[in-house]
Order: structure tokens, then sequence, then C-alpha cells
């Protein structure tokens, strides 16, 4: 029983295969099928296409001879292109071969020399090695014989090798030496450039030291005439005797190598000690850069200066700076003993001057006028002066007001005080004209906004009083927002007339009504508007009359250009002159009632080449009287 299930299952699966294999076939001949349809179909498609082309060829008038011309342009534009690119291709060829052959004939020389060069080089050596070779060979070559053949044998050797080795080594020196020599020469021109030289500063043929340059060099000699200058001043005004070739100092200079150097300050010190031994080290006092005093008391001098300066300085207000008046400097160097001045006569010089201030009252000064007159504050002013009362006590005329205490002319005291505030920065206003509104109407679009800037100022005092202030930076924090303002133009239905080439507006837009058009008896139409309400130019032109009329009043007339002029009369008040160019919308004028008027309107005439017409033609849909 099993074996028979087992048949029958192994004759079950061929069948099972041979299904699926029987249904992919199918499907597979279908798909065939569908794509030979379809590519039949494309072929039918154009073939349909092509008849219907051919056909519509054939009814096109000599369409053999089109067809015939049209293959002959396109066989020739062919054969053209091609002979084209064959020539350039074969001019190119030439070109680049003619430029190879050239460019092998400029470097086979070079190229052949670097060969030769090579060889003549290197063949020494070859020649070496190989020799060697041959003189170690020999003792094995010679194992049978003699130590003293063998010698024999390699001195020969050697003596035959050298009298043709020594040509070729020759020849050979004979690249390398010419090489050695510029390697040589590059190392001594590369040395001399890296040596440092200086100038060796010698005076009376004693050296005191070197110096960096011929600059520095000039710079100490000029200080230290300058010094011996100012010494033979300072000692000229105590009454000393100063001859002319009592300091005669001529420094000369010499150059060597050497890395060490002098400034010139230190240069021009030493000058002066090698000279003479009448110079010693103190210290100068230059004021607005004139050397004024030479005193040995330095350190003194400035501890002395400084105290001057204290009550005013605070180390905490980083906006404020604190100095003399005068360019004070104390310069510590080397100088001549007999230009210096006794420590107390220094100090004494540098006090003259100073002292009290006082206001001189006038006639009906109070004590708040010394105060405005002076900038001394009315603490300080009570600090200094105690019998006064207060700001509005009345002084008597020439009544002497403490204001302070002056340092002397050389010490007075210089303060630079540093403020920073904020201002605002006003807007501006920008107006523009728009026909989205009504004439007349304003609008406001964006309103403006004040911005904000930083500023800072500088205010200088001296002793205490304000003598100046500035602004030295500006900085803005916000910018201004611009306001933005548009004036209508829109003028209402009715007030546009179109007038042959000529085009005008209603010379009234806010009128109220038209009490009475051109007639017979009437020159114009009277535009009835309030006192003072603008009246515009009808159209662009140029106003030939602006004046007074017995009965128009104050009027305008306007030539257009074209042929046409308008009269405008009875005007409050006249916004424009004659010769004055207007355009259209302008304002030339406001609505009144002079001249022989009894009430405030505008009279409105048209004129065509010199003919009166009424404006009712045009305006029709005004607004007439109540």
């Amino acid at each position: 029983m099993e074996q028979q299930n087992q048949t029958e299952q192994q004759n079950k699966a061929p069948v099972s295969s041979i299904r699926t294999h029987s249904g992919f076939t199918l499907w597979l001949d279908g798909l065939r099928c569908k794509l030979t349809v379809h590519a039949w179909r494309r072929r039918t498609k154009k073939a349909r296409r092509h008849h219907s082309f051919r056909q519509v060829l054939a009814r096109v008038p000599h369409a053999n001879l089109i067809g015939d011309a049209l293959y002959m342009i396109g066989f020739w534009v062919e054969y053209a292109v091609v002979c084209a690119v064959r020539g350039t291709y074969k001019v190119a060829s030439t070109i680049g071969m003619n430029a190879a052959r050239l460019l092998v004939t400029i470097i086979r020389p070079f190229a052949l020399g670097i060969i030769t060069l090579c060889e003549d080089i290197v063949e020494p050596f070859q020649v070496v090695g190989s020799g060697i070779r041959h003189f170690r060979a020999i003792s094995d070559e010679l194992s049978d014989e003699s130590a003293h053949t063998i010698r024999k044998e390699k001195l020969r050797y050697f003596a035959h090798a050298a009298r043709q080795f020594l040509p070729l080594l020759l020849n050979a020196l004979s690249y390398i030496m010419p090489v050695a020599a510029a390697a040589g020469f590059l190392y001594v021109v590369q040395s001399g450039l890296n040596q440092n030289f200086v100038l060796n500063v010698q005076v009376n043929g004693t050296s005191v030291g070197t110096v960096a340059s011929e600059q520095v060099f000039e710079s100490a000699r000029e200080d230290v005439r300058s010094r011996i200058t100012n010494a033979e001043a300072v000692m000229a005004s105590t009454g000393a005797q100063v001859s002319d070739d009592s300091w005669d100092v001529t420094p000369t200079y010499t150059l060597e190598s050497g890395s060490s150097t002098m400034t010139e300050t230190e240069a021009a010190d030493a000058i002066l000690c090698a000279s003479s031994d009448q110079i010693g080290e103190a210290t100068a006092v230059y004021v607005d850069d004139s050397l004024r005093f030479v005193t040995t008391e330095g350190d003194h001098l400035r501890t002395y200066l400084e105290s001057i300066k204290a009550p005013y300085v605070n180390a905490m207000d980083q906006n404020k700076r604190v100095s003399f008046v005068h360019d004070i400097k104390l310069v510590d160097g080397i100088y001549l003993l007999s230009s210096i001045l006794d420590y107390n006569n220094v100090i004494s010089t540098l006090n003259q001057g100073g002292g009290p201030t006082y206001y001189t009252a006038a006639a009906g000064d109070t004590v708040q006028t010394v105060v405005d007159n002076t900038g001394v504050s009315w603490d300080t002013l009570a600090a200094l002066n105690p019998d006064l009362t207060g700001t509005d006590e009345v002084l008597d005329e020439g009544t002497a007001v403490m204001t302070g205490v002056s340092h002397p002319d050389m010490l007075q005291i210089k303060e630079v005080v540093r403020s920073t505030y904020t201002e605002p920065i006003p807007f501006d206003t920008q107006t523009s004209e728009s026909d989205e509104y009504d004439f007349g109407k304003t609008v406001v679009v964006q309103e403006g906004a004040d911005g904000t800037e930083e500023i800072t100022r500088e205010t200088t005092y001296i002793d205490g009083v304000e003598s100046s202030s500035e602004v030295v930076n500006y900085k803005v924090l916000q910018n201004p927002t611009t306001q933005l303002i548009v004036k209508g133009t829109k003028l209402a239905s009715g007030m546009v007339a179109r007038i042959g080439s000529g085009t005008f507006v209603w010379p009234v837009p806010n009128y109220t009504y038209v009490s009475r058009w051109m007639s017979s008896y009437h020159k114009g139409a009277d535009i009835c508007a309030a006192y003072g309400t603008p009246i515009i130019a009808s159209d662009s032109g140029k106003v030939v009359t602006a004046g007074w009329h017995y009965s128009y009043g104050n009027y305008v007339i306007i030539d257009h250009g074209n042929g046409y002029r308008t009269l405008y009369a009875h005007m409050s008040q006249l916004k424009c002159t004659a010769g004055q160019a207007v355009n259209q919308g302008d304002v030339i004028g406001l609505v009144g009632s002079t001249g022989d008027s009894t009430g405030n309107h505008c009279h409105f005439e048209m004129y065509y080449n010199g003919a009166r017409f009424s404006a009712q033609t045009y305006f029709g849909g005004m607004r007439a009287s109540r």
C-alpha cells in the first residue's frame, strides 16, 4: 500500500508542473500577440501618415522641383561642411607636426648636452668602480703566484689605470669646479647680506657705543645740539657768560658688524658724557615743548605736580580727564651741570601769577547775575563769600565778589568731563498727491515718529570754570519714521472736460454752486465758494496776466499754448505772478470778492483763438444756483 501511495504521488507531481508550465506559456503567448498587434498598429498609423503627407506633397505645385532643390541644398551644405572639417583637420595636423618638429629641433641640443654632461660626470665613477673590482680580482687570478708577484702586478695595474683615469677626472672637474665656485660665491654673498652692520659712535676718538643707522646717529646729534643750545639759553637768562665755543661736540662714526645698539636718547646721553666733565644726570622741564628748567630734583618735582592735580582726580570716574592747561613734561637725561637751577627757584617760577579771582558788580546786578555770568554755582559763591544771603540779593555797584582761586599761569588745571545723553530726532514729512482721494482731502498713510540719538559731549573746565563745550560723537539709536501724507486730486464727475487737444478741469473743486453761466449780459461763469477756497489752473500753461482790474479785482489769465486761454477773477489773494509757468491743478489764487463783486465767488471765462465761449458747454453737470 505504501509503495502504491508513493507511486500515485509521483504520478500526480508531473501533472501539476505541466499544468503550471502550460498556463505560463499561454500568458506569454498572449503577451507576444498583444505586442505584435500594438507594433502593427504603430506601423499602420505611420504608413497612413506618410501616405497622407505624400498626397499633400502631390497636390503642391512643382513638388518634384522643390524636392530636388531641397536635396541639392542639403547635399551641398553637407559637402561644404565635410570639406571644411577636412581642411581644418589638415591645417591643424600640419601646424601640429611643424610645431613638434620645431620643438624637437630646439630641445634636442639641450637634451644631448644634458646627456653628455651626465655621462662625463658619471663615467669617472664607473671607471673607478670597474678598476676596483679588477684590482680585487688580481689576487684570485694569481693565487698560485708568490705575494711579491701579486704585489708587483697590482702596482702595475694601478699605474695603468691612473693614466687612463686622469683625462676622465679632468673632464668631470671641468663641470664640477664652476658649479662649486658658483656655490661658494652664493655662500659668501648670503653671509655678507646676513651680516648685521652698525655704526660705532666716537667722540674725540673714543667709542661711546653703537647705533642701528645713520638716521639714529643724526637724531642723537641734533638732540645734543638742542640740549647745548637750551642750556646756553638757560645760563644766559641767569646772567652767566657763555662763549660760542664753550661746548664744541662733534661726534663721528665708523661702520662695523655688531648687534647691540643704543636708542637716540641713550646715544645723546653717551655723547654728552664723553664730551665734557661738566655734564651729569638731571631732569629737564619742558612747558609746551619748550625747555624751561633743568633740575636734579626730578622725582620731587613730579610728586609736587601730582599733588596739585590730586584734588581734581577721581580714579573711579572714567569720564573725566585731568591735566595741566600747559603741556608739562619731565624728561630725565644727561644735561650740562651749569644749566641746572635750584629746586626752590623752579617751584617759585612755576607758581608765578594766580590767586583769587573776583567779579565786580555793575548797577542792578544780583547774586544770580554773578552765577549766570561766571558759571560759578551758588554753593561755591556762598562758601567763598559768607556775607552773601541768597541769589536774589542786590549787589551795590562796584562790589567785588570772589568767584574762585585760580592756579598760577603755568599750573592751571584743565578738566575734560565727558557726558552722554539722548535727544529725539524729529521726523520728516513727505507729501504726495493721489487721484485715489477727493480733491482737497488729506490722508496720513503713515504716522511719523521721532527717532533717538545718543550724544557724547566733552565740557572743558579751567580751574573749575567752564571754558568750552563741544559734541564729539553722535550715535543713532533709533531712526525716525517719516510721516507720509497724501493729498487727494480726484475731481468729481463732470469736473473734467476734453476740448480738442486740450483737457481742462473745474477751477474750483471745493465749490458750492454756480450762480450763473455766460449769457448775453454776463461774460463767464460765477462759481460760488467759501472765502479763501483754492482756485486751480484749469490746464497747464503760462500766466500772461496776474494783477488788479477795476471790475475783475484780483484776476489771472493763463495762455495754454494751444489756442485756449482761461480767466479767473475776484480773487482774495494771488498765488502766481505774470510770466510764471503753471501745471494743471496748481493753486493760482484764493476765492474772494474783489473788484465789481457782491459775494465770494470765482468768475471763470474760457477763450479759443480769441473768441469767448461758455464753460457750461463742457461743464454742464455742475450744480446750479440754490
